[in-house]
């Protein structure tokens, strides 16, 4: 059957050898999409090359993430006007009914960012070897030597979801505000990504899931503090003090952070966190082979105390290990960043390669060193020395640099919610209200459950999981779904439903591990 003709095809008569110009353009469309399939970065870097750039600062979580942001719009619509002879269609109309929907439209003109693949892959580490880090003992605890299967399987997920998420970016689109008459700009966080795929109630779900992550990441950041400082200077005089004296006494260092106009500065403090990641799998390394005789004649004195599977507890593990691959939320801004997007995805395989590595490194010393009784932050089971203080200081740093720049996203999604276009003096004292607010609930949280794997268990398990899994399949399967392969669609579905499962599981074991203590 052939669809009757509009009247405005019968005014203007049948053109491209008879086929009405709408069939024609969706054909154009179609040829060029079965082309390229799936919009690789490298695809984005060569459209962009013919494209003028204006520079304009993008930065998230770190201070040295910059990026330059294009303008200028055409490319596929044009392509396909021309295969039919014909460019009388407008490409930036967003009305036109022939376009395809909006939000999906890979037309717009992207620049590239102005850091290298080696700076976008420090960042990326420096993201992912953060807090979690220090858990994974704990969670092998919680789940056996099977853990190391949980961690292994939510690298190449998260490895796979980043990704995907990534190709949604490369392939999306808003409207832009600024520019009007129908023009559009590239997505450039998270929260652009899931309006373009689910529209207004996608950004607003995502941005809600991604503030309370980053609130609750800062609860930690006060617990982490009061842990390792009240352990560092017990003993000492007029400095032994508790671990809630200590994360109120780091609430006074660390929230007039927020207050930094610019976080710049900040990147140099985080250098030591990253020296501080590595120092620990070096420190909890050399205690399991100071040990007499091994690895030949003498075991570590923990491994008799460990199992292959705590079936009952395994969930805990899930949200546990499920923070260790917490950096979707700034894989875009680093993306956008990169003066060579079509490295990106080499880039995250040695991203994952480097904190895989290490987590199982750090995993498997510390839970065959002192098994059942390694603590939900293994730095708290090392023996008093120097080289253990100097982990335990360098590891006190790391909240320091990361707390204003994890805040950040949250404070500057309020303030353009909530403060009106007051005087630039008045606005930033509200401001710095807003933000010390903001500070002070981290604060409360981390006194309310000082519990530090609870806490980790719980955002990683309903939050992270989200975030990391969950929501960028959902994503790439929304945006991609006439374009994909069967096997793609069966991945994309299998990754939300066991990602479902697992928030599901590990939610209602963090939580009754909290209602337990």
């Amino acid at each position: 059957m052939t669809r009757a003709a509009s009247g405005d095809e019968r005014e203007r008569g049948p053109r491209s050898g008879g086929i009405p110009p709408g069939v024609a353009r969706r054909r154009a469309r179609t040829a060029s999409r079965r082309q390229r399939a799936v919009p690789e970065p490298p695809k984005l870097a060569r459209i962009a090359s013919d494209v003028s750039d204006e520079n304009a600062a993008a930065s998230a979580f770190l201070g040295n993430i910059s990026a330059s942001l294009p303008t200028g719009s055409g490319g596929a619509r044009a392509f396909a006007d021309e295969t039919n002879g014909t460019n009388d269609a407008d490409p930036d109309d967003p009305n036109d009914p022939d376009d395809v929907e909006g939000s999906r439209r890979n037309d717009v003109a992207r620049g590239t960012g102005t850091s290298s693949t080696a700076q976008a892959m420090a960042n990326s580490v420096n993201i992912l070897l953060g807090v979690g880090l220090l858990s994974v003992p704990y969670a092998l605890k919680q789940g056996g030597w099977a853990g190391l299967g949980v961690l292994g399987m939510l690298g190449l997920v998260t490895n796979y979801t980043g990704k995907a998420l990534i190709r949604v970016q490369a392939r999306g689109s808003l409207p832009d505000a600024k520019r009007g008459n129908g023009a559009r700009r590239p997505l450039s966080s998270y929260e652009d990504i899931g309006e373009a795929a689910f529209g207004a109630n996608g950004r607003a779900f995502i941005t809600w899931v991604l503030y309370t992550e980053l609130l609750g990441t800062c609860a930690l950041f006060f617990i982490l503090e009061g842990d390792h400082l009240s352990v560092l200077f017990d003993g000492t005089k007029y400095l032994s003090h508790s671990s809630q004296w200590w994360q109120c006494a780091s609430a006074a260092v660390m929230i007039p952070t927020l207050w930094l106009a610019d976080l710049s500065a900040l990147s140099y403090v985080g250098a030591l966190g990253a020296v501080a990641s590595v120092s620990l799998v070096g420190v909890v390394a050399s205690q399991l082979l100071s040990v007499d005789g091994f690895p030949f004649t003498a075991a570590p004195p923990g491994l008799e105390s460990t199992a292959m599977l705590h079936l009952a507890t395994l969930p805990v593990s899930f949200g546990l290990l499920a923070f260790v691959f917490a950096g979707h939320a700034v894989f875009p801004a680093i993306y956008a960043s990169m003066a060579e997007p079509e490295e990106y995805e080499p880039m995250l395989d040695r991203t994952y390669q480097i904190v895989g590595v290490t987590c199982a490194l750090i995993g498997g010393a510390g839970y065959a060193m002192y098994g059942d009784a390694v603590k939900d932050e293994v730095t708290l089971n090392l023996p008093a020395g120097v080289a253990s203080t100097a982990a335990l200081a360098l590891i006190a740093v790391n909240p320091l640099s990361k707390f204003a720049l994890t805040m950040d996203p949250v404070a500057r999604g309020l303030e353009q919610t909530l403060l009106s276009s007051d005087s630039e003096i008045l606005r930033t004292l509200k401001a710095r209200a807003l933000r010390t607010a903001l500070g002070l609930g981290a604060l409360a949280a981390a006194a309310k459950v000082p519990f530090f794997a609870v806490v980790m268990s719980l955002i990683g398990s309903f939050l992270t999981l989200t975030v990391s899994v969950i929501f960028p399949a959902a994503c790439h399967l929304k945006v991609f779904e006439d374009e994909l392969t069967d096997f793609e669609k069966r991945t994309d579905w299998a990754i939300m439903i066991v990602g479902g499962f697992c928030v599901v599981a590990g939610s209602a074991s963090a939580v009754a591990d909290l209602l337990a203590k």
